[in-house]
């Protein structure tokens, strides 16, 4: 039963290195990318920005509007003389009026066209809150993908560390049925092999669940044992994060502002525009006519607000406290991304400088363990001793294979905090 669970294991790991699966950080953050569902988001700003444009070119397109009324008055405008034989018509107290009211606009004073140049900047500063997103998605992904690659490693060195147990389980029933080794020695190494086991399906699951949670993030159908490619050694220099997504997104969103108090200061600009009215009704234009009558009229309309209690300008100050405000908020997200940065670094020296001695300690390791191994076969070394020379040796790989990883995670780290 013992021979067929490990033959089992033994095929688990085995698969890990077989794969045609084979996964890239690059691969993961794109897909990611693609099939998070805020970026479809961006498709949808564009179509409102681009129907509320459609909108606002009408203002430019001839205005038609139809009207109708039917009043009664209680007085009407009379003629104060009277004339011998003369009968002076009286104004009817019930009128009607049924007229088509045409409107084309001359001038608006840039109105119209500011108003496009902040739908336009409405919609890069919305755009932009969504790249924002997709950042955070991806500092997601690239954790996700380093933790599975961290249990990758681990049950890789466990792995190794169970076959050499086995041998030397192999020999120890040998020496058994010899009569040369005690069984209590045999159990010991069985013992050793079980709990490794233990810590081989640990390392198995926090992958397997690793990659899940990489399959839900991507939309992919990921195997829990698919392969993980190792990115290669990047630099982590500097401190500028303006390619950060959120510094582009206070710009735009100062953009907004701005085009925002462009539109206020048009606000008191005159309109011109040309009309036309077509009507039916009576009385028409002759007010003493007391016949139904068609009637027109055409002419030029300015409309001019020059006094509003300086309304306009105290918005235009209000929008310029607010610009100040994500002056100051973009100050302090790049301050406290810089400090990040330093953070970083610090741990970067520290992984640096803890692989240029993993190397010497895995070697040293491997060296005490090899002659444990020797000493064991001699018989004046017991199994106990040597399980502790192969599990030193056994963390010491998993160490530096360990601050490997993290190393390349925290200068990939570094660099996506900068923005890149």
């Amino acid at each position: 039963m013992k021979q067929s669970l490990w033959l089992l294991v033994l095929l688990c790991v085995h698969s890990l290195h077989a794969q045609d699966t084979v996964l890239t950080l690059d691969f993961c953050q794109q897909r990611a990318r693609e099939h998070y569902p805020l970026l479809q988001q961006k498709g949808l700003l564009e179509n409102i920005a681009a129907l509320q444009v459609k909108n606002d070119r009408t203002a430019w397109l001839p205005q038609a509007e139809l009207n109708a009324a039917a009043t009664y008055q209680s007085q009407v405008t009379q003629v104060p003389i009277s004339l011998p034989n003369v009968k002076i018509p009286q104004v009817a107290k019930d009128q009607y009026r049924a007229t088509l009211d045409i409107k084309q606009q001359l001038y608006d004073g840039g109105a119209t066209s500011a108003r496009q140049e902040l739908r336009t900047a409405n919609r890069e500063a919305e755009s932009q809150k969504i790249e924002v997103e997709l950042f955070k998605l991806k500092q997601q992904v690239t954790q996700v993908y380093f933790h599975a690659l961290l249990w990758d490693e681990r049950a890789k060195a466990t792995a190794v560390m169970i076959a050499d147990l086995r041998q030397r389980l192999d020999r120890a029933k040998a020496g058994v049925a010899n009569g040369t080794t005690l069984t209590s020695q045999a159990d010991l190494l069985d013992a050793e092999i079980l709990k490794s086991e233990q810590q081989l399906a640990e390392a198995a699951n926090g992958k397997a669940a690793a990659m899940q949670v990489m399959a839900l993030l991507t939309g992919s159908n990921i195997p829990e044992n698919a392969s993980l490619q190792i990115p290669g050694n990047r630099q982590a220099q500097g401190l500028d994060v303006r390619q950060r997504p959120e510094v582009a997104m206070y710009k735009l969103q100062t953009d907004v502002l701005s085009q925002q108090s462009k539109l206020t200061g048009l606000a008191n600009m005159p309109r011109l525009s040309a009309f036309a009215q077509g009507g039916y009704g009576r009385p028409g234009l002759n007010m003493l006519a007391a016949d139904f009558d068609f009637y027109y009229m055409a002419g030029i309309r300015l409309n001019w607000n020059i006094w509003n209690w300086r309304y306009n300008k105290t918005e235009q100050q209000t929008i310029a406290l607010q610009q100040q405000s994500l002056a100051r908020q973009s100050e302090t997200f790049v301050l406290g991304a810089q400090t990040q940065l330093l953070q970083q670094q610090a741990e970067i020296r520290n992984l640096q400088s803890a692989l240029e001695k993993d190397e010497r300690i895995v070697e040293l390791r491997r060296r005490v363990k090899e002659v444990s191994g020797a000493q064991v076969d001699n018989g004046v070394l017991t199994i106990h001793d040597y399980l502790a020379d192969l599990n030193a040796e056994t963390q010491a790989v998993i160490s530096r294979k360990t601050h490997e990883i993290q190393l390349i995670y925290a200068i990939i780290n570094y660099n996506i905090t900068k923005g890149q």
